[in-house]
């Protein structure tokens, strides 16, 4: 094997490390990746609905019903 086949299997081996840490981390926690999840009263309390989840599922109605 050349040495940039080391160097390749490295990289790779290196991100997949890096994204079963990541998900190892945050398994569970639906608010992980959400920018509101230090205010949202539904993270903090674990109560309630999320309103950046409720807006998403809006949006994403709204652009459905102007289909042709």
């Amino acid at each position: 094997m050349n040495p940039i086949d080391f160097v390749i299997v490295a990289a790779v081996a290196a991100v997949a490390f890096l994204c079963f840490r990541h998900i190892w981390r945050t398994r569970g926690d639906e608010c992980a990746d959400c920018s509101s999840s230090g205010t949202c009263s539904a993270h903090l309390t674990g109560e309630g609905h999320c309103p950046v989840s409720a807006k998403m599922l809006a949006d994403a109605d709204a652009a459905l019903s102007k289909r042709p």
